[in-house]
């Protein structure tokens, strides 16, 4: 008798329809993308859809590093435009040397070497500037990382203010509850009778369509394909019980 119970329970037939856990549609488990102390934490947020930044790691010294490299980007922004103004001006100059007969050969390398040492160091100049704005795009992507926002329901908040963090600590457990889903465990040779159906949940039509059906049997259910529905529902947990027609 408890074995009819556990599999009517678990993977019961069509005749008795099946009966499954209503989940959350996606589960994240955020984790820290960088290091440092959390200064503010809003544990109000803990169970709501909330929209927004939540947590925020200490960024202070980041945005002083990044006014620096800014300053330091304009200088050499100011460089480069009186560098190719003397490149241009040498280029020039080279030109006309290299066809006066009047000069010597020696005249000439000259005024060439004067040209290409002018255009190296415009290039070192162009190679800093380069540097400098992917410093600058690193450290912005920095900060942003440590302004720490959600998008979902917020299920779980793993920090407190005042906590050091490193890159992949456990920050939250945030769900995407705008849909939910229910596995079912249907058996082998009954899953092409249950595909074209309509869905009903507690005995009545539902708007649950199949989403995956995974072609391999289960590790626990051997005779049986684990079959994802993917729906709405309002109570999530709910044990409820799904039926094909």
């Amino acid at each position: 008798m408890k074995k009819v119970i556990g599999i009517s329970v678990l993977a019961s037939s069509i005749l008795f329809g099946y009966y499954g856990k209503v989940e959350p549609y996606q589960t994240y488990n955020i984790k820290a993308d960088v290091s440092g102390k959390v200064i503010k934490v809003d544990k109000s947020k803990e169970a709501t859809n909330y929209k927004g930044i939540v947590i925020k790691i200490d960024d202070y010294q980041n945005r002083i590093d990044l006014k620096n490299l800014q300053a330091q980007l304009r200088n050499f922004e100011n460089i480069k435009l009186a560098q190719q103004k003397i490149v241009n001006k040498k280029y020039h100059t080279y030109k006309i040397y290299k066809t006066l007969k009047t000069k010597s050969q020696i005249e000439k390398d000259l005024k060439f070497y004067d040209y290409e040492n002018s255009l190296i160091a415009l290039n070192q100049t162009k190679n800093t500037i380069s540097n400098l704005k992917a410093q600058i795009a690193k450290l912005r992507d920095t900060i942003a990382k440590k302004s720490i926002s959600f998008k979902h329901y917020i299920y779980k908040i793993d920090v407190n203010k005042g906590d050091y963090v490193s890159f992949a600590t456990p920050i939250a457990t945030t769900m995407n509850i705008t849909k939910v889903k229910i596995d079912i465990y249907v058996p082998i040779d009954k899953i092409n009778s249950i595909k074209n159906k309509k869905i009903y949940i507690n005995g009545k039509l539902s708007d649950f369509k199949i989403d995956k059906i995974y072609k391999i049997a289960d590790t626990k259910y051997t005779t049986s394909y684990k079959v994802e529905l993917i729906g709405k529902y309002p109570k999530i947990s709910d044990i409820v019980k799904v039926e094909f027609k």
